[in-house]
């Protein structure tokens, strides 16, 4: 009784939702519930994959971490037996068995009794967690395999719902079309940056980037969907990694550029400027298509959200008015 009051304990505590982290982390920690559980010198996860190379992963006993290692899924007995009948296999000594030792043995373990259990996947192709004990050592029980199952579907459980949490994070934040981020994640990214800036005394600038008008009239406004894609991925490409690029309007781009003064944000913005320009955007010849930046920042412009943003879309408007294909700030045009 206290072994099963031990085991629900230990699975209540994985199941905290608080607690799950990164996928990595779910499997570490199945790993280690697995040795502790099931009194085994080391746990293995394997998982196939239609996308990608099969990925699998070992942790022994004493160990806080486990090690990433190569394995050849074709000749995974286990796998095939697993994918075939969806139910645990229990193996009273692996080292005698031919047809498993191959590709199911664990590195560094000479190992007896082993116990296989199905982890669900979205994948079709099986994967399965394992617990090995050293050749000699007693076979896993009945209880111990349900167990081992139990442990098995709050894995499959646990990373799809982290799956499906991160798709939907994702999507909350992306836009559609051009698969950047989206003017409300924008709106955030912006005040946690004016936020950080004023708390820490540093710049912060932020650019609005604009399509210019393809027709020259002032009003028309009405580029082909491929170029405003391929231009928000042309400006992917002039982005430092912790910069914050997104789409801001139908034909308009912000970038969120944290320590950033004005000097080193008006090269940036020259250079995303000129590179579009030197582009050739299908259906469009190198030099149709231009952009319009205006260029803001923390505190040179202003130290509140709203003040930045009247000063980034006054100078916008100057740079439209002007011809467009410039860079402009506040009231006066700086390249």
């Amino acid at each position: 009784m206290a072994a099963h009051e031990k085991a629900i304990e230990h699975l209540l505590l994985l199941s905290n939702l608080a607690e799950r982290g990164s996928r990595a982390d779910v499997m570490s920690r199945a790993l280690s519930a697995t040795i502790l559980l099931l009194d085994a010198e080391a746990a293995v996860l394997v998982f196939a994959s239609s996308r990608r190379r099969g990925e699998r992963m070992v942790l022994y006993a004493g160990s806080e971490t486990a090690a990433s290692l190569p394995i050849t899924l074709k000749e995974s007995a286990a796998l095939k037996a697993l994918g075939e009948k969806r139910q645990a296999l229990s193996v009273t000594d692996l080292s005698g068995d031919a047809s498993l030792a191959a590709a199911d043995t664990c590195p560094g373990i000479e190992s007896g009794p082993v116990l296989f259990a199905p982890v669900d996947q979205r994948d079709p192709l099986p994967a399965y967690i394992a617990a090995y004990r050293k050749r000699g050592r007693a076979k896993f029980t009945a209880v111990e395999t349900e167990l081992m199952l139990l442990l098995a579907a709050w894995l499959g459980a646990t990373l799809e719902n982290a799956r499906l949490a991160a798709g939907t994070e994702r999507l909350a934040i992306t836009d559609d079309m051009t698969e950047i981020y989206n003017a409300r994640y924008l709106k955030s990214a912006l005040k946690r940056e004016v936020r950080r800036a004023n708390r820490f005394a540093q710049d912060m600038s932020m650019l609005l980037i604009e399509l210019d008008d393809p027709a020259g009239d002032g009003e028309t406004r009405a580029h082909d969907p491929r170029v405003v894609r391929e231009v928000a991925a042309l400006l992917a490409t002039q982005v430092r990694s912790f910069d914050v690029l997104g789409r801001q309007g139908d034909e308009t781009f912000m970038i969120v550029l944290p320590q950033t003064n004005p000097a080193a944000a008006k090269e940036v913005a020259e250079r995303m400027r000129a590179a579009v320009a030197a582009r050739a955007f299908a259906p469009a010849e190198a030099g149709q298509v231009t952009v319009t930046i205006a260029l803001a920042s923390f505190p040179q412009d202003g130290v509140e959200l709203d003040a930045l943003f009247a000063v980034a879309e006054r100078s916008l408007e100057q740079g439209r008015s002007s011809g467009g294909n410039r860079v402009t700030q506040g009231a006066r045009r700086v390249a």
